[in-house]
């Protein structure tokens, strides 16, 4: 109860009309109830569902229409899938948002301090410093999910470029640059929400929900060589999972 107050109600107006538009309550082109109808209906100020309005013009939900009203333009169905059963290839494929056309942005590469989790998982010494690169998914312009790649500096350093990750896949690169075969991968998914940080990298606001994905790739020799730490935008990705039943 005290986070739920804590919410902005304008907030909670956007996310309950967004939700309306997932679920198809309102449609592509239709126009959702007046400023006035959605006061009456939530019992709020107008300078409220205007910030509501607002918000959902930025995430691109709707467009105010001088004169006609406010329309939908958009509904859940840009929802990157992730396919947690299948190959390797398959949760590739699917991650990287390969049907939506995601374009990859690279924010920074940098030799800097190693996070403790991080070392500990490359056995790394406690004043080692590792390799990282930032970088961020995109569909249309819109910020998707949040990467962070970390190696050993010694492995990675001036082994993978800016431009050959904004075209490739970066597990691909990696074995291909770096001459290390992969064996296997180990992922933990979290639910977090986004701080000051995150919400200014993803565009969005400060707590709103995100899952936060651990990736640990190991080589053939059964070694961690690589740890990526992804932030996936709550409203924008789903996990799909098949469990096989035997009967």
């Amino acid at each position: 109860m005290e986070r739920d107050r804590a919410v902005s109600y304008y907030i909670k107006v956007a996310e309950t009309l967004k939700a309306r538009i997932r679920d198809g309550q309102y449609q592509p082109n239709d126009l959702i109830p007046s400023a006035k109808k959605l006061e009456e209906e939530f019992k709020v100020s107008n300078i409220t569902i205007r910030k509501a309005l607002d918000l959902l013009t930025r995430d691109g939900y709707v467009m105010p229409m001088r004169g006609v009203g406010t329309r939908v333009t958009k509904t859940g169905d840009d929802l990157v899938s992730i396919e947690v059963t299948g190959t390797f290839r398959d949760w590739v494929d699917s991650a990287m948002g390969r049907d939506l056309r995601l374009t990859v942005h690279v924010l920074e590469t940098s030799i800097t301090s190693c996070p403790k989790r991080v070392s500990k998982i490359l056995s790394l010494e406690p004043d080692e410093s590792i390799w990282r690169m930032k970088r961020v998914r995109k569909l249309r312009g819109v910020p998707m999910s949040y990467f962070i790649n970390y190696g050993r500096s010694e492995v990675f350093s001036d082994k993978i470029t800016k431009e050959e990750v904004e075209k490739r896949s970066f597990v691909d690169l990696f074995q291909d640059r770096c001459q290390i075969r992969l064996s296997k991968m180990v992922q933990r998914v979290e639910a977090t929400v986004a701080d000051i940080d995150l919400s200014e990298v993803l565009a969005i606001n400060f707590g709103d929900p995100l899952f936060f994905v651990e990736n640990i790739y190991y080589s053939t020799d059964g070694q961690p060589v690589e740890v990526t730490h992804m932030y996936y935008r709550g409203d924008k990705y789903v996990y799909d999972v098949t469990i096989q039943l035997n009967e």
